[in-house]
């Protein structure tokens, strides 16, 4: 691996250029930056895509169906995005010339997205910042924002929730039945940022703080909200740490019964066949960046990106069914779960990349 500092690199590509600083430091500890020599096969057309590659010098040669071709030069415009961003990929690449780039592992990149996106989104619909907490210690892979707000007991505050009326009855018994109860004193860690997602957490009695060290979420929670669900959604680590004002008790679900009785139940997904059968009842949703998006989506969906799906809510009409394309991985999911969680009947597309494909070939 390249001993290059590649931070700077990094932030000349979107999305980077649009994400703080200590995110890209994230996301170039899995970087590589690479020297190919013409006609070297960079990635072939149909396969899983592990990587992101991004053109920093030279021409590279996007190979499609029907031997369809788009040229990429580094001094372009095009070059400042991702040379594909499908798995499986929709192209094959040839370096045209000599070639410089940077490798970005895919799944990390996903993981940073959806953490930078849900924090984001954190931050414009309710916290109540205050002060520049420091960023020493953070790490992108140890992701996920852990809030919901609701009032009165813990029992109630679950049963307000429109997504616990998705809950099938006879999961209903077995859910609360599943709860364990235990005892916090203030001052107490419940979660810590970084930490593995374990439990789906409602508070019975007290009060609790949430924060993370970017300083962009500082929210207080009181009897009858709950924490903890999204890291076990989008099976992400913690991105924010939980910790109690006052004594008190939770009411505690582990991640097993919660994503059998509750996530599971109420995330419903569509397979590719069943969409064509249907798809005038849905409308498509892409949860990407805009600049994503615009780079490649499912022709007739309509961009919603994560990081600000709560404020457009209101966008969304009550009586529609809507389904999120899979192409955003944990993004889908998170997004999709929040939709429910906001009285929507969404649900996830799988095999998106074939839709795409029908239409283009």
């Amino acid at each position: 691996m390249s001993q290059t500092p590649l931070k700077p690199f990094l932030k000349h590509f979107q999305p980077f250029d649009g994400l703080d600083d200590h995110y890209v430091e994230q996301v170039a500890a899995h970087t590589v930056l690479m020297d190919e020599e013409k006609g070297k096969l960079l990635f072939r057309r149909g396969k899983p895509a592990d990587y992101r590659y991004f053109l920093i010098e030279g021409t590279v040669d996007l190979i499609g169906s029907n031997f369809s071709t788009e040229t990429v030069n580094a001094d372009e415009p095009r070059a400042r995005m991702m040379l594909t961003e499908t798995s499986p990929t929709q192209v094959s690449a040839v370096a045209k010339t000599a070639v410089r780039l940077l490798r970005v592992e895919a799944d990390f990149l996903d993981l940073a997205m959806v953490w930078s996106q849900a924090v984001d989104e954190v931050a414009n619909e309710r916290i109540q910042g205050e002060g520049d907490d420091p960023l020493s210690g953070l790490n992108l892979s140890k992701a996920q924002v852990e809030v919901e707000e609701n009032h009165g007991d813990w029992m109630s505050g679950l049963f307000s929730s429109l997504l616990f009326t998705r809950v099938p009855p006879a999961h209903i018994r077995q859910l609360f039945t599943s709860f364990e109860a235990i005892e916090v004193k203030a001052g107490q860690e419940v979660i810590r940022e970084g930490e593995t997602g374990d439990y789906f957490y409602v508070i019975d009695k007290g009060q609790a703080q949430v924060k993370n060290v970017t300083g962009k979420v500082n929210v207080k929670l009181e009897t009858g909200q709950y924490f903890g669900e999204e890291a076990l959604v989008a099976e992400t680590p913690r991105n924010a740490s939980v910790t109690m004002l006052t004594d008190g008790m939770l009411m505690r679900l582990g991640k097993e019964d919660f994503t059998r009785l509750l996530h599971e139940p109420v995330q419903e997904t569509l397979t590719f066949d069943e969409f064509q059968t249907r798809k005038e009842q849905f409308q498509l949703l892409d949860v990407r960046m805009p600049l994503e998006y615009r780079l490649h989506h499912v022709p007739g969906s309509k961009n919603l990106p994560l990081a600000s799906l709560r404020e457009r809510l209101y966008e969304l009409d009550s009586k529609m069914h809507y389904v999120v394309t899979d192409d955003a991985g944990r993004r889908s999911h998170l997004a999709a779960y929040l939709l429910c969680q906001a009285g929507f009947d969404a649900r996830i597309l799988l095999e998106s990349e074939q839709i795409y494909s029908s239409t283009v070939q």
